[in-house]
């Protein structure tokens, strides 16, 4: 909905907007059904609450086109969307004004304002806290949220931190919500422990960004002025702060970052730098070498590191200049099929993954036979848009692909057009012609 973003109760007047005839029963129905109803075989809660998060993430951040406010608004809405389904998970009873200060609460401790989200907590027995206490909550944590999430976006030259940032503040939303959930009350300790995790999270996500960026090379001084005004954003502590200066000074290599970070962080790293490497044609070798080396520390095999390449681009990579050349409706099946991949993903994923790396050698055999695939797949790159009769021509050249790697036939068949971004993303890059990569790095550039 929007929101003046001037007005101290923007976020409130968003809480209320999602609470106005919310239906805890409806709402239920809408979650997967491994999530809902797990089974006495199916995960546990704790495994149930990572998925929720996980599908919470599975959302492009920054629209192509949006404007500023409508990107935050969207991003706060989906914390708050987060914060209203793990209440479902967890089977807590909805009483729409308990659970406004309930999410007053939770916001304002998971955005550092603690003794605004400790008045705003509801007692444990009947009752709700002030009015006066759960507006403060929502004014505090509504400031701290613009400073964390406004502007959207990453800056020319700098680090690409939001996504990572966007994703660890959910994170931390989610354990403080779940802590409170499961024991009724917002304890001061556990939300500054969570709060201390969350800024150790930033810090290697820096330093995991800065060597990725300067796997290539230094850093030219004005991105590492970018850079330093980016971690000044941040809102680290003193120390953190000079520790994260230091370390996109001197990035360690790939492999210490990634055993300097506790295991169920490595994935979620990861997710990141491939994520950061989505789109830069220029950087490709060295950035690809990295992320190769934190995955082989990480313990990831290529099949599955494959599956995170392409989940990546499928759920955060822009596809709109590829739909634009195909001749495809401003908004294409993808964003339906998106939606589904909500629901049946990582067999999407695997699915593909197993493809493309088990037939990646004759693929890329195939395309090099083909150069004019290449080069039609090498102009939609660069958002040019494709005549019928070149449309026509990749759909049959793909067949021909497929008759020589059956596998591909998962791109030539109906539908399956949605599916070849992804396959590019996976291709090395020098498959496609030198003279539209170029083009491409310009217009990235521009």
């Amino acid at each position: 909905m929007p929101v003046d973003l001037r007005e101290k109760t923007w976020l409130a007047d968003l809480v209320d907007a999602q609470l106005d005839g919310y239906d805890p029963a409806a709402a239920r129905l809408r979650l997967p059904r491994e999530l809902r109803d797990p089974g006495p075989e199916g995960p546990n809660l704790e495994s149930r609450a990572r998925m929720l998060v996980a599908r919470s993430l599975r959302r492009r951040l920054v629209e192509a086109g949006a404007a500023p406010e409508q990107a935050l608004t969207r991003t706060v809405e989906g914390h708050v969307s987060l914060l209203l389904d793990l209440a479902l998970l967890l089977g807590a009873p909805f009483e729409p004004t308990r659970r406004r200060a309930e999410l007053a609460a939770i916001l304002a401790g998971g955005t550092g304002e603690l003794s605004a989200a400790l008045k705003a907590t509801p007692p444990s027995g009947p009752g709700t806290p002030s009015a006066a206490a759960t507006e403060r909550a929502f004014s505090k944590s509504g400031e701290a949220l613009l400073r964390i999430h406004h502007p959207p976006g990453d800056p020319n030259g700098g680090l690409s931190l939001y996504s990572g940032r966007v994703s660890i503040q959910r994170r931390l939303l989610a354990r403080v919500a779940l802590h409170y959930l499961q024991t009724g009350s917002l304890d001061a300790a556990h939300v500054k422990a969570q709060l201390a995790q969350a800024q150790d999270e930033l810090l290697l996500l820096v330093e995991a960004l800065a060597g990725l960026l300067e796997s290539d090379g230094p850093l030219p001084l004005h991105s590492r002025h970018v850079v330093h005004l980016q971690l000044e954003r941040l809102g680290l502590d003193r120390e953190r702060a000079q520790r994260a200066r230091n370390r996109v000074a001197q990035p360690r290599d790939a492999e210490a970052i990634c055993q300097a970070c506790p295991q169920p962080l490595r994935r979620f790293l990861l997710e990141q730098l491939l994520l950061a490497g989505l789109g830069r044609s220029e950087a490709t070798t060295a950035h690809g070498d990295f992320i190769a080396a934190f995955a082989g520390t990480a313990g990831l095999s290529p099949e599955d590191l494959a599956a995170m390449q392409i989940e990546a681009a499928a759920f955060h990579a822009d596809h709109e200049e590829w739909f634009r050349a195909f001749g495809l409706p401003d908004s294409p099946e993808w964003a339906e099929l998106a939606e589904e991949w909500n629901e049946f993903g990582e067999r999407m994923v695997e699915k593909v993954a197993a493809v493309v790396t088990e037939n990646l050698e004759a693929i890329a055999a195939e395309f090099r036979k083909t150069g004019e695939l290449g080069s039609l797949l090498g102009k939609a790159t660069t958002g040019q848009k494709l005549t019928a009769a070149e449309r026509r021509k990749v759909k049959e050249q793909l067949i021909d692909l497929a008759k020589a790697v059956p596998a591909l036939a998962i791109f030539a068949a109906p539908g399956g057009l949605v599916l070849l971004p992804l396959l590019a993303k996976l291709l090395p890059f020098n498959l496609l012609p030198s003279s539209f990569q170029s083009k491409r790095t310009q217009r990235e550039k521009s």
